[in-house]
């Protein structure tokens, strides 16, 4: 798999995010354009949020996924995006445990957690396969006011 480097996500990472493309279901994870992730103040493209929760990584210098780490109460969140053409070809899985030290390092004392679409199988496998398992299930508005069901998980070392 290689060497996977974890880096500030900088705004150009953030502009090349905003044009990957996912097929199908999958597209649901689709940033809109970067000028409208701008216009809308999106975290993705606020300097400071993306300074402080944001992670590129990289792999042979390419952009091949990002992480974001967020506190919530005592919760380290996890969220991750792979690029579109790698999903599926096990990055997930090497990613993740990259974003799980690092989460570890920044919130020691925190229960890290996660939510995924309920439809994301991929993802979910990927996760339950890491030491994650399924704490609850529910409804939640997105921010395109769709309501989607979710599972929320916590990761069991």
């Amino acid at each position: 798999m290689g060497d996977y480097i974890l880096m500030e996500l900088s705004e150009d990472y953030a502009k090349k995010i905003c044009s990957w493309r996912y097929e199908g279901e999958y597209s649901t994870y689709n940033f809109s354009d970067w000028d409208i992730v701008v216009k809308n103040g999106w975290d993705l493209s606020l300097e400071e949020k993306r300074k402080s929760e944001f992670i590129a990584v990289l792999l042979n210098n390419e952009l091949v996924s990002y992480g974001r780490i967020s506190l919530n109460e005592d919760k380290a969140y996890i969220g991750i995006g792979v690029k579109p053409s790698l999903c599926g070809k096990g990055h997930g899985k090497n990613i993740m445990k990259l974003l799980i030290e690092e989460c570890k390092r920044r919130f020691p004392n925190s229960t890290i957690a996660l939510e995924v679409r309920s439809f994301n199988k991929r993802a979910i496998n990927c996760y339950k396969n890491i030491g994650f398992r399924i704490k609850e299930k529910y409804m939640k508005d997105t921010f395109n006011n769709l309501e989607c069901e979710f599972y929320y998980m916590e990761y069991i070392e």
